[in-house]
């Protein structure tokens, strides 16, 4: 988004029109941080300064002037969907560049010009008019039958045909990250317009950042990005079934659609464009330990289908939301972690770890997750105290639920093997030695930020075998380890009754 610097551009308060010559704010909407220029400068280009995020807007370096490229407009013009602009950070008179780099795609503030093209998302007056419609670019859950929703099993896996399905299903599930969606627009305009009848549309499961799709079988299944295409991962959302193939023209798609389609309102039935086949389910009887035989429904593309095909819409919360894309985040970092790690202790040596794996990065996104699960300040009000912890019960739930609790305790027990090796004593007093140590001292810090005062995740350590192993790390991890034995004793009484 943009908002408009009224003073230095000479208009009026309030005045929404975007022209040529305005100083803007451009803010990531997921994150809702800043575009700012950096004062660092890691690029080949050394006057070249580094772009990033930043929370806060104070000060020169996340404003940008917006500038023609094209002799066709001129300064005090309104800025027009369609348009090549140019961005020129106010801070340093650099302009935002993107450019490749040792095969990496990266963005920063340099005297070379880069283009970039206006393509419109969404407007805040259809939002803020139609507050109960679907919109482009919405996380949300398919509700079916009124108790259960469309979901991925917990043992899903692109690794074979028997893990790769999508299901139904009741219970937890309906509070779980897994059970989120996020609806794409393809071939429109708009991106984040509305989601309405014959759009075509992509449906993105948000913890994998898997694209639900066909294969050649017409089995449904969820496949990567790349493979994607509009032939076999677009679908409708219809009204009833019949036989008609309706392909909206061109000057349909080029506009923002019409409220149609409501959350917890609007029944749909959803169609693979391409096959015609519609989205319906199979049941099946399964033994399940300790519960006996349970029904399951495994989603299926079918001819005709089922009387009780449709779905509805559940809004997801933002938090929520913008936890589970932090989750699909932390499982490929923390993934590709595990797989170095192993690479490490088969090989003997550590030199193929650190080609698969960025410490830098690594050290950054657990800094950042340490931040994310950080208690509240003392001097919130008793009322936003409150509301913060529900908020950190809900992350540390969400983070619990998707695993990502099981990948720290392994990737901890995987770095002690390695560090009591000695396998890693060559790089003591190295960039990647001091490192190696942080993300070591971090996980602990994120382990204790993620079970602190959560009764659920400490009660998971109540357990004689699990007690030992963190009274085994008391050795050599100092603050951090004390924090997790501290927050387990305080917040699970049953984990003092065994001690």
């Amino acid at each position: 988004s943009a908002g408009t610097d009224g003073a230095s551009s000479g208009m009026g308060s309030g005045h929404k029109t975007l022209l040529y010559g305005n100083a803007i704010l451009l803010r990531h909407s997921n994150s809702n941080m800043y575009l700012a220029c950096l004062s660092t400068s890691t690029s080949s280009d050394k006057l070249a300064f580094d772009v990033g995020l930043q929370e806060q807007s104070e000060g020169e370096a996340c404003w940008w002037t917006i500038h023609p490229s094209s002799k066709q407009r001129s300064e005090g013009e309104k800025v027009r969907v369609g348009d090549d602009a140019i961005l020129v950070s106010v801070a340093t008179e650099r302009y935002l560049q993107a450019t490749k780099e040792e095969d990496r795609s990266i963005v920063n503030a340099s005297f070379h010009v880069t283009h970039w093209i206006i393509s419109p998302y969404g407007t805040g007056l259809s939002r803020l008019k139609n507050v109960s419609c679907v919109f482009g670019g919405d996380v949300i859950r398919f509700l079916h039958a009124g108790d259960e929703c469309l979901t991925v099993p917990p043992n899903f896996s692109t690794e074979t045909p028997e893990t790769n399905i999508l299901v139904y299903e009741a219970g937890n599930v309906l509070l779980q990250a897994r059970s989120l969606w996020r609806l794409e627009l393809a071939r429109v305009k708009w991106s984040g317009g509305y989601i309405t009848w014959y759009h075509p549309m992509r449906i993105k499961h948000v913890t994998t950042g898997l694209y639900m799709g066909v294969n050649e079988n017409n089995d449904l299944i969820l496949i990567k990005r790349e493979d994607a295409t509009l032939a076999n991962s677009c679908f409708y959302i219809r009204a009833e079934k019949d036989d008609n193939k309706v392909i909206l023209e061109d000057k349909d798609l080029e506009v923002i659609g019409a409220p149609t389609i409501q959350y917890d309102d609007t029944n749909v039935i959803i169609q693979h464009i391409e096959s015609g086949l519609w989205l319906s389910y199979k049941t099946y009887q399964v033994k399940k330990k300790g519960v006996g035989l349970v029904e399951e429904k495994q989603i299926i593309l079918h001819e005709e289908g089922r009387m009780d095909d449709a779905v509805a819409f559940s809004r997801s919360q933002d938090e929520e939301a913008r936890t589970a894309r932090i989750v699909r985040k932390c499982t490929n970092l923390f993934g590709q972690f595990l797989k170095g790690l192993d690479t490490m202790t088969a090989s003997q040596r550590h030199s193929g770890f650190f080609r698969m794996v960025n410490l830098g990065e690594m050290v950054g996104c657990l800094e950042d997750l340490i931040t994310y699960f950080a208690q509240p300040e003392e001097d919130l009000s008793h009322e936003d105290k409150q509301k913060f912890f529900k908020a950190l019960r809900n992350r540390q739930d969400l983070f619990q639920e998707e695993g990502i609790l099981n990948l720290i305790l392994e990737m901890i027990d995987k770095m002690n093997i390695i560090t009591a090796s000695g396998m890693l004593s060559s790089l003591a007093g190295e960039e990647s030695g001091q490192q190696w140590e942080e993300v070591s001292t971090y996980l602990f810090q994120l382990l204790a930020a993620i079970i602190r005062g959560n009764h659920t995740n400490c009660s998971q350590f109540a357990q004689a075998q699990r007690l030992n192993w963190l009274f085994s790390k008391l050795g050599g991890e100092g603050a951090g380890m004390m924090d997790v034995l501290y927050c387990i004793l305080n917040d699970s009484p049953e984990a003092l009754n065994m001690t």
